[in-house]
């Protein structure tokens, strides 16, 4: 069986109880990786939970889990050390009050960066140690990551290492996500990470409507476009490892992302329950 763990980065939208009603209706688990306060995202502001808690109280009472998805949605590439973990802390406060306020225990810590910016920009882990494996991970992020490949320097590196140990100091883990087999993942520091990476991007981000006037240097323009990268990806295909599966709740993509949930779901994949 092809088994798969679903995780939803950007939430609160507009369109987060249609997404909570439709995964619900479906019996599909998921983590939705919430923004803290409001932002910009190519020109568009958004809100974030402090602006819109109720879908997010109404994905708690549901079940679903709710991740950390940083405070104001930067790229950690550009920040401090100590601005990184500000992120991190003003959007815990949030969480933590939102589960009281639901009446529910939290269960778990998950927290995902930007863009899968830890730090390192397009270098989302340090292609240096990925031996024979370099060019699957690089095939698999870099076409994902709307960043500049630039090669980091020493100071960027220690900088990654010492969030990942702030990440597990304060009770972070990525352990929800099991048998994941694949030789690309398990061999290398992806299997190590404490932050929540994934092993298939739907890349739904760039057919937001948002986005359109960007969308013509990105390699998918349509769903149909989209449809085809799943049934080409031999990783999702397989029945040896489960996958993490990367989408997206936008203002205006909420028809685009679940056409793709339901693709997937007639290609015989079956979303797994975090435990």
């Amino acid at each position: 069986m092809k088994q798969a763990y679903l995780t939803i980065d950007d939430s609160p939208t507009k369109h987060t109880n249609d997404f909570v009603d439709w995964l619900a209706a479906r019996d599909i688990p998921a983590v939705f990786f919430c923004i803290g306060s409001s932002y910009t995202d190519l020109g568009i502001p958004c809100e974030g939970m402090e602006q819109r808690p109720a879908p997010i109280l109404k994905a708690i009472s549901h079940g679903y889990i709710i991740g950390n998805h940083t405070y104001t949605h930067p790229r950690f590439s550009d920040l401090s050390l100590a601005e990184m973990k500000e992120q991190v802390l003003k959007t815990e406060k949030i969480i933590e009050t939102l589960y009281r306020q639901a009446g529910k225990s939290r269960s778990h810590k998950l927290f995902r960066f930007r863009d899968l910016d830890r730090g390192c920009g397009t270098w989302v882990v340090d292609f240096n140690k990925t031996g024979p494996h370099t060019e699957t991970i690089q095939e698999l992020f870099l076409k994902g990551v709307n960043l500049k490949a630039v090669t980091p320097t020493a100071a960027d590196f220690e900088k990654k290492e010492a969030f990942q140990d702030f990440l597990r100091a304060e009770g972070f883990s990525a352990d929800v996500y099991k048998d994941i087999t694949f030789d690309w993942y398990k061999d290398t520091e992806l299997a190590e990470a404490v932050d929540s990476l994934c092993t298939y991007s739907t890349s739904d981000w760039m057919i937001n409507p948002d986005f359109k006037e960007y969308a013509k240097d990105w390699p998918y323009q349509s769903v149909e476009a989209l449809k085809q990268k799943i049934a080409d990806d031999s990783w999702l295909a397989s029945e040896e490892s489960s996958n993490i599966i990367l989408a997206h709740d936008h203002n205006h993509l909420f028809t685009h992302t679940t056409a793709l949930l339901e693709d997937m779901l007639h290609q015989g994949i079956h979303f797994r329950e975090f435990k």
